[in-house]
């Protein structure tokens, strides 16, 4: 099982609901691909068109930021925690 944290505006599209288990899944992509198979759309607000992370998300896994694994190639495996952030902006 595989703990998955997701704040800010995504909880929108999952009817607020910010914590997850996901089951069975390799690697970081992966778990999106099931994220948004249960929330569809929640994929495009994660990852780009060309299924990289977007700029203003960030992903960590067990408090170890993406961009410094593997992206979206991280490896997962259960008893991992993943929190997905995206950015605050404004003025």
């Amino acid at each position: 099982m595989i703990k998955v944290h997701i704040s800010g505006h995504l909880k929108d599209y999952t009817g607020n609901k910010r914590d997850f288990d996901i089951t069975e899944c390799k690697n970081l992509f992966e778990l999106i691909e099931k994220l948004n198979k249960m929330f569809p759309g929640i994929k495009d607000r994660i990852l780009d068109d060309q299924d990289k992370t977007r700029l203003y998300v960030n992903i960590f896994v067990n408090g170890e930021n993406t961009r410094d694994i593997e992206n979206e190639n991280t490896r997962l495996k259960d008893g991992d925690t993943v929190h997905i952030l995206p950015s605050v902006a404004g003025g």
